[in-house]
C-alpha cells in the first residue's frame, strides 16, 4: 500500500524518455474512498493497450499521476502507482476474437490504495487529476498524424473538506470494455456506462478528445495543470457530431451511457466521453473516457426471424394484435423461428414489459440451422398463476438472437397477452371436535385436530391465534402448518391452575396463497377449564412410625448402608404425582445422600440409600439430619401436598477414652468363666476415629510375654505366674499404658 501525503508540490524527477510507440486505445482515471475516517483512498487508471500493433517497449511498469487544484491549476503533487492488472479484454461473442486478428487489446491497470493529507484539499472549485502519454495508434482514421498524438486522462473530484468536515465521493466505476467492432452498414451498440457507489446522477456527452502536451519525442512528461487542454485534430469530413459516420453517425444515451452507430465508413475511430457526477443538482465531478472503435465490412448475417400463429388461423400475429387466453387454455404458445444462415446458433429470451419476465420459461433456449430455410419452433409458457389484472394485456418481447460477430442479429416479437384470471375457492377451516366447544377439568388434556383444505390444491398456510392471550401461556400448543390442497395440524391443551374459570376462544385460520391471492377462511373454538375435586396426596415410608433411625457410628465389619423405601400416593388416581425429597438446612448431594424423584400416577414408589463415610460420620457426629419426603399433586385446589419428616439421628464417634474406660486391671485366670483373659471390649467395632495398631505385655522384669495387632486379642496368662504385669495398647493417636494383675 502506498502511503503518501500530499501537501505542496513534490520535488518530481523526469522519468527517461521512452522509444516512440502507437500504443494508446483508451481508458480512464479511477478515484475513491477505502476508509474515509483514515483518509485512505484507491487511486487507479485503467490503460487500454494496443497489442497487436504496438511495440512492447511503450508499456511500462509504472506511471505518475498528477494532481491540480482547479481554481488556479496548482500543483499539488503526484503520485507513482504500480502495474496490477494485465489482461486481454474479451468479446461480446468469445468467437469474434478469432475472426480480428488485428484487435488485440489489453487492460492494463496500476492502482494502489493512499492516503491523502485531507486538510490540504479543500478549495471549493475541486481538484482534478491528469496523465498524459504518447503516442496513439497511427492507423486511426478520424484525426489527423495519430501517430504523434497523445492522450490526456483527467479525472475533477470535490473538495476533500467542506465546511470543515470529510466529504466523501466516489468517481464512477466501469465495467472492462468489450473488444467489439463494428459492421459496416449495420446497426451497432456498445456499453459504454458506469455505476456511482454515492448515489449520484451521472450524465454521458460525446466530447472531442484531448491531445495533450505529450509527444513523440516527450511521450510522457510531467503533466502540467491546465483549463484547457489541446484537443485532437480531425480530419477532413469528422467533426464533434460526426466522430464515427454513419446513419446515424456515433451517439450517446445521456443517461444510460449506451453508444449507437450505423457505420458507413470503413476505418479505426476514436472518439471521447465525458461522464459528469450532479448532487442535488450540483456538478461535483466529471470523468473523460476515450477508446477506440473498428469498422470493417463483416460476411453478409441474415436477421433470424420470430413469428407466431394462434391455432387454426391462417395469418400470423401482427404488432398491436391482442390475443387471449381463457382460463380453461393452455398457458403456452408455440413460437417459429427461422434464420436464413444455415448453422447459426439461435437463442431466444422473454422480456416482460409490464410484468415480472420470471413468470415467462421458454424451452428449449438454444437452437441450431441445418439449412437457410429451417424452421424451428419454442415453447413459451405463462407461469400458472399470471394473470391480467385491471383489465390490460400483459406485454412479452420474445428476442431472438444469432451468435454472428461482433454482436448477435436479433428479431423481437412483441406479443400483447390478455390472460383471464383463474376461478378460486376458498379454502375451508374445520376440526374434529364436536361443536367446536369443550370444558375440560384442570389436570387433564384435550386434544383435537384442525384441517385447512382447498379444492382448487393451491398452497396453504394454517395458524392460529388466541383472541387476548398468547397460547403457551395457558397451556396451549398448536404449531402452524403448510400444505398444498389440505394441512392438517394437531391441537392440545393441558391447562395449568393459572387457566381456570374463563373462556378462551381461539382462531384458525387457513390462508389460500396460491397466485398471492391471500384468501383466508377461519374456524373459532371456544375452550374453557374448571377445577376439579382433589384428595390430598400421602407421603409415606416402610420405616417405624416415629420416622427415626439412629445412625450408629460405621463399623469394620458390619454394612454401614442405610436404606429405605418412601411411597407417594393419592386416591385420585388419574392424578400426576411428583415426589421428591428436600434437606432441611442442607442438599442431599452434600453428604451423598440419594433419592431419585419420581413423576406419574400414584403409586409412586422410590429408594433412600446412604452409605456413610468416615469423613461424613466425622462432619455430622451426635448430630440429626432431617430429610422432608414430599408428595405432590397436579391440582389446583388449595391442599396439594403432604410431606413426612424423616429424621436420622448420628451417634458419636468413639475415642480412646472409651476404650480405656474398658480395660480391665485385674484377671484370674481359673477356668470359671470369668475375668479370665485380657482382652478390651470395643476395639474391633471402632472404623472411625484412632485405629488399633498392637498390644504388649511384659513382667516387672521388661520381658514381653504377650504381643498382637489383633482387635480382638485375648491373654489367658498361660505360663505365667501371679504377679503383676505391664501393658501397651498403641493406636494410631496414642499409645494407652497400664498394669494388670494376674491372680491364680
Amino acid at each position: 500500500m502506498k502511503k503518501i501525503i500530499l501537501g505542496v508540490l513534490w520535488i518530481l524527477f523526469l522519468i527517461p524518455l521512452i522509444s516512440n510507440a502507437s500504443h494508446i486505445v483508451g481508458g480512464e482515471i479511477e478515484f475513491y474512498p477505502t476508509n474515509r475516517s483514515t483518509n485512505r483512498f484507491y487511486l487507479g487508471l485503467n490503460l487500454y493497450f494496443d497489442q497487436a500493433n504496438a511495440n512492447a517497449a511503450a508499456e511500462t511498469n509504472t506511471i505518475r499521476l498528477y494532481f491540480f487544484r482547479k481554481s488556479d491549476n496548482q500543483a499539488m503533487g503526484g503520485i507513482e502507482l504500480p502495474k496490477t492488472t494485465r489482461k486481454l479484454i474479451s468479446y461480446s461473442n468469445p468467437v469474434c476474437g478469432n475472426n480480428s486478428g488485428d484487435l488485440q487489446t489489453l487492460l492494463i491497470r496500476y492502482s494502489s490504495e493512499v492516503i491523502l493529507n485531507a486538510q490540504n484539499f479543500d478549495d471549493a472549485r475541486g481538484y482534478y487529476i491528469v496523465w498524459e502519454r504518447c503516442c496513439r495508434n497511427r492507423v486511426i482514421s478520424n484525426i489527423q498524424n495519430p501517430a504523434n498524438t497523445g492522450e490526456t486522462f483527467y479525472t475533477e473530484f470535490p473538495a476533500l473538506i467542506q465546511n470543515g468536515q470529510p466529504y466523501t465521493n466516489s468517481s464512477p466505476k466501469f465495467e472492462e470494455l468489450k473488444g467489439d467492432y463494428i459492421c459496416l452498414n449495420r446497426p451497432f451498440t456498445f456499453d459504454f456506462s458506469g455505476k456511482d457507489a454515492d448515489g449520484d446522477s451521472l450524465v454521458y456527452s460525446l466530447t472531442k478528445p484531448w491531445a495533450g502536451y505529450s509527444s513523440s519525442s516527450n511521450p510522457e512528461p510531467v503533466a502540467r495543470g491546465s483549463s484547457a487542454y489541446p484537443e485532437v485534430e480531425w480530419v477532413a469530413g469528422i467533426n464533434n457530431q460526426n466522430m464515427i459516420p454513419g446513419d446515424p453517425s456515433l451517439y450517446i444515451n445521456p443517461q444510460t451511457g449506451m453508444l449507437g452507430v450505423t457505420a458507413s465508413r470503413l476505418g479505426l475511430y476514436v472518439f471521447a466521453v465525458l461522464i459528469e457526477e450532479y448532487r442535488k443538482g450540483v456538478r461535483i465531478g466529471a470523468v473523460r473516457r476515450e477508446f477506440q472503435l473498428k469498422v470493417v465490412d463483416c460476411p453478409q448475417n441474415a436477421s433470424p426471424v420470430a413469428l407466431f400463429r394462434e391455432a387454426g388461423k391462417i395469418n400470423f400475429y401482427k404488432k398491436g394484435e391482442l390475443l387471449t387466453i381463457k382460463r380453461d387454455q393452455s398457458k403456452c404458445l408455440d413460437i417459429m423461428i427461422t434464420d436464413g444462415d444455415a448453422n447459426q446458433r439461435l437463442s431466444i429470451k422473454t422480456i416482460g414489459v409490464n410484468f415480472d419476465d420470471k413468470s415467462v420459461t421458454v424451452n428449449p433456449v438454444t437452437y441450431t440451422t441445418k439449412s437457410t430455410t429451417d424452421t424451428l419452433k419454442a415453447q413459451i409458457c405463462f407461469e400458472k398463476c399470471l394473470e391480467s389484472r385491471n383489465n390490460t394485456p400483459l406485454v412479452v418481447a420474445i428476442v431472438v438472437s444469432d451468435d454472428g460477430c461482433p454482436q448477435p442479429r436479433t428479431d423481437t416479437l412483441s406479443l400483447r397477452v390478455f390472460i383471464e384470471g383463474n376461478a378460486n375457492n376458498n379454502p375451508e377451516a374445520s376440526t374434529d371436535l364436536a361443536n367446536n366447544r369443550a370444558s375440560i377439568p384442570q389436570g387433564t388434556n384435550l386434544a383435537f385436530k384442525v384441517t385447512g383444505a382447498d379444492k382448487d390444491n393451491d398452497d396453504l398456510i394454517l395458524e392460529a391465534k388466541g383472541r387476548g392471550f398468547e397460547l403457551n401461556q395457558v397451556g396451549m400448543s398448536f404449531s402452524n402448518g403448510t400444505g398444498k390442497g389440505t394441512v392438517t395440524q394437531p391441537f392440545n391443551w393441558n391447562p395449568p391452575c393459572n387457566a381456570l374459570d374463563r373462556e378462551y376462544v381461539v382462531d384458525f385460520i387457513v390462508t389460500d396463497v396460491g397466485c398471492n391471492r391471500q384468501v383466508k377462511d377461519t374456524v373459532t373454538v371456544r375452550l374453557q377449564a374448571f377445577a376439579r375435586a382433589n384428595n390430598k396426596p400421602s407421603v409415606s415410608t416402610n420405616l417405624p412410625a416415629n420416622q427415626l433411625i439412629n445412625v450408629p457410628y460405621p463399623t469394620s465389619e458390619g454394612d454401614n448402608t442405610i436404606s429405605f423405601e418412601v411411597y407417594g400416593d393419592d386416591l385420585d388416581k388419574a392424578d400426576q404425582l411428583k415426589l421428591y425429597a428436600q434437606g432441611k438446612g442442607f442438599n442431599l448431594s452434600q453428604y451423598s445422600l440419594k433419592f431419585d424423584a419420581k413423576n406419574g400416577l400414584p403409586r409412586l414408589t422410590s429408594r433412600f440409600d446412604w452409605t456413610l463415610t468416615c469423613s461424613q460420620f466425622a462432619d455430622l457426629a451426635g448430630k440429626d439430619l432431617v430429610i422432608n419426603f414430599i408428595c405432590e399433586d397436579n391440582s389446583c385446589g388449595p391442599v396439594k401436598t403432604d410431606t413426612m419428616a424423616v429424621t436420622l439421628r448420628m451417634a458419636n464417634i468413639p475415642d480412646i477414652q472409651i476404650v480405656e474406660s474398658k480395660i480391665p486391671n485385674v484377671i484370674t485366670p481359673n477356668n470359671d468363666g470369668k475375668n479370665d483373659c485380657f482382652t478390651v471390649d470395643g476395639i474391633s467395632d471402632v472404623a472411625c476415629g484412632p485405629q488399633f495398631l498392637q498390644v504388649d505385655i511384659y513382667n516387672r522384669w521388661g520381658k514381653l510375654v504377650f504381643s498382637s495387632t489383633d482387635k480382638k486379642f485375648k491373654w489367658c496368662a498361660d505360663g505365667v505366674t501371679t504377679g503383676t504385669y505391664f501393658y501397651g495398647l498403641r493406636f494410631t493417636d496414642k499409645t494407652i499404658k497400664g498394669t494388670l494383675t494376674v491372680v491364680k
